[in-house]
């Protein structure tokens, strides 16, 4: 019978070896770059990108195998803190609460104006790719101007119990 290793694989090589493994899953996505820049035909970047896909995923595997529970709560730790610090912060200020509101409302309304729009401004048919793109990275974008409080209030949203408490309610 073998023994399994239960020490916590956060320092050595296993450690190493599984960061090693995750850094390769999200570069692998480089050789698709690559092969578009070289122009390479459709087919061969479609059979590129689903092996880069099925390779992503493969890895992701073998890298939470490699460092077990307590390495991957590590690496986990790691990647979350660096990106914490860009994150939203919970509550705002009312003049960028109504800076945030404007940017989240307006990609939406010409967004469902915008077809109806397009035989009266022909560049908005005309970029109409262009102008998606624009809209989505607003309403991204608004949606760190809001901050943390304005994602809790879209996940209530998806919530059927949930129910709205207004401050003046919430006061008296």
């Amino acid at each position: 019978m073998t023994k399994v290793d239960s020490a916590p694989t956060t320092d050595g090589w296993r450690f190493r070896l599984g960061i090693t493994c995750f850094i390769v899953a999200f570069g692998i996505h480089l050789i698709t770059l690559i092969a578009v820049i070289a122009g390479a035909g459709p087919g061969t970047v479609a059979a590129i990108a689903a092996m880069n896909f099925a390779l992503n995923k493969i890895l992701l595997l073998a890298t939470v195998a490699v460092l077990g529970k307590p390495g991957f709560n590590r690496l986990k730790q790691m990647v979350l803190g660096a990106i914490g610090q860009y994150g939203p912060p919970q509550e705002v200020g009312p003049t960028r609460y109504t800076i945030g509101l404007v940017l989240f409302v307006i990609p939406i309304l010409i967004g469902w104006v915008g077809p109806y729009l397009g035989d009266m401004v022909p560049l908005l048919r005309r970029y109409s790719v262009s102008a998606a793109i624009a809209g989505d990275m607003i309403l991204l974008l608004s949606l760190f101007v809001l901050g943390g409080n304005f994602w809790d209030k879209l996940r209530a949203l998806f919530i059927r119990d949930a129910k709205v408490v207004f401050p003046e309610a919430a006061a008296a």
